[in-house]
């Protein structure tokens, strides 16, 4: 029987962290799902046990591959997936037991819908709550509103091309939410913390932060996707300057505390000390 909904989960040397994803699969009080792992090339033996052992349970398919990156992992999980609704999973996050239940039914009632997001709490290495979206333009020209663990129809992945895998460091699903925004589909948001995003020592965006990265990454989505950023330039830029204008009124709110200003000045003091 075919079910309602394929989680997808790339993994490469996960570790301990894989645990938890796979325990918030398992638990999902919408149970009409499968799980499909692709283990992208891990060496990590702990890892290597963990998908070994979760293989053999009903509802889950476990395929290896050479390391290419997330996207062509995910891009390989959905070739083998069954379902017409698709949640990519990373796996070093984590849902929400009721993800799927208060998910799909959108998906159900509103066929204009392409893709479902949710809050995301932040875990690990930042703190607080990412509300998601707007799944709109000229909003998702100047940065990535959604998190990867959306839900969405199989049809968006197939007309947008599925994910490109020159994104490896990062972007992949950014690129696939302005392809699919292209072919027209809508967002709907789900305002909960139904997702949680955890940053780590050995998470992909810290090595996206290198030098050049992002000015080669966000080069290659412009020149994918130049028609969109052609018809919205302004907007895109102005949004931009907004980012950082907030950003830096943060900063300053931050450095104006009266216990931010005494611990600079006290090292200040140990410095010259």
């Amino acid at each position: 029987m075919i079910p309602r909904v394929s989680i997808i989960m790339p993994v490469f040397d996960a570790g301990i962290d894989l645990k938890q994803a796979l325990r918030s699969v398992a638990g999902q009080t919408f149970r009409d799902h499968e799980l499909v792992l692709v283990d992208d090339g891990s060496t990590d033996r702990a890892t290597i046990m963990i998908l070994d052992d979760v293989a053999q349970r009903p509802g889950v398919t476990l395929h290896r591959t050479a390391n290419h990156g997330p996207a062509a992992a995910r891009n390989l999980a959905i070739s083998h997936a069954r379902a017409p609704y698709i949640l990519p999973l990373d796996a070093d996050d984590w849902l929400d037991p009721a993800f799927l239940e208060k998910t799909v039914p959108v998906l159900d009632v509103e066929p204009a819908v392409g893709v479902v997001h949710t809050w995301v709490g932040l875990v690990g290495a930042h703190h607080g709550t990412w509300k998601t979206g707007p799944f709109a333009l000229p909003e998702l020209l100047s940065r990535c509103t959604l998190h990867v663990t959306s839900l969405y129809r199989r049809e968006l992945w197939q007309q947008a091309g599925g994910y490109d895998a020159r994104f490896v460091e990062s972007a992949e699903d950014w690129d696939l939410w302005l392809g699919a925004l292209e072919r027209g589909w809508t967002g709907h948001c789900v305002p909960e913390v139904l997702a949680y995003y955890r940053r780590s020592p050995r998470s992909r965006e810290r090595l996206a932060r290198a030098p050049g990265v992002w000015r080669r990454l966000v080069g290659d989505l412009v020149t994918k996707h130049r028609a969109l950023y052609d018809a919205h330039l302004p907007d895109a830029m102005a949004g931009l300057y907004e980012d950082n204008a907030r950003i830096s009124g943060l900063l300053e709110r931050i450095y104006d505390h009266p216990v931010v200003r005494a611990g600079v000045r006290l090292r200040g003091l140990l410095r010259r000390g």
